[in-house]
């Protein structure tokens, strides 16, 4: 099972320090990914004039085989990747406000800070802004950055490795920390240290991936707290 240490992680063991963004820097239990779902599906009705359930089920069935619905959209359907990606994040997201404990916690991080996401660049954007902390991350490596490449595909860490200037010798200063534990494994086979947020919704997930995983906390602060600084 994940570690999780009696005494505090040093700060100084990383240089690169690797977040995905959805249900990763806020609380899943917000629910707020499940508004982008749906706009998945409204998009699959309107674009291919078909039921809910048919919808649903291509969503579903993409999502699986390709590890996000896009890429199985672009590979399988040719769709345009822009259009669905301005369609399914023109979203709100009132819940979210600045979280300040969240931005003195990352701030106080040394070395690199980087988002990477299966979302556009202009969702995590908004998100970041939403809580504050959109200056505390170098860089957003989102889906078009991946070449449309979604994790847990190997090809996109590859490409995550390229974009960050990350060399073979740098891996095991870099640790990634995401809510998915299959997108974890990827890293964790580059040589990456993994961390898992804690959630029910991917629990069967984890429990087929967990010797992936390092270390799991219930979520990004009480991971953040662990750190020594």
């Amino acid at each position: 099972m994940p570690k999780k240490r009696p005494n505090p992680m040093n700060c100084d063991t990383y240089d690169y320090w690797i977040f995905d963004l959805d249900n990763t820097l806020y609380d899943i239990k917000l629910s707020l990914f499940k508004r982008v779902s749906i706009r998945i599906t409204q998009f699959i009705i309107n674009y291919f004039g078909i039921t809910k359930n048919e919808a649903l089920k291509l969503q579903r069935e993409l999502y699986l085989k390709y590890g996000l619905t896009l890429r199985g959209l672009i590979v399988e359907k040719k769709i345009e990747p822009q259009d669905f990606l301005k369609y399914v994040h023109d979203v709100e997201f009132p819940e979210l406000k600045i979280d300040n404990e969240l931005k003195s916690l990352v701030s106080k991080l040394k070395g690199k800070k980087y988002i990477y996401t299966n979302a556009s660049y202009q969702h995590a954007k908004n998100i970041l802004t939403l809580l504050g902390v959109m200056e505390e991350f170098e860089y957003i490596l989102d889906i078009e950055a991946t070449d449309f490449i979604p994790k847990p595909n190997i090809e996109s860490y590859k490409i995550m490795k390229k974009k960050l200037c990350l060399r073979n010798k740098d891996m095991d200063k870099a640790i990634f920390i995401e809510d998915t534990a299959r997108n974890l494994v990827p890293a964790k086979k580059l040589g990456m240290s993994t961390v898992w947020m804690e959630n029910s919704f991917n629990a069967n997930d984890f429990k087929k991936n967990f010797t992936y995983i390092d270390y799991s906390f219930k979520n990004v602060k009480s991971f953040l707290k662990f750190i020594k600084i």
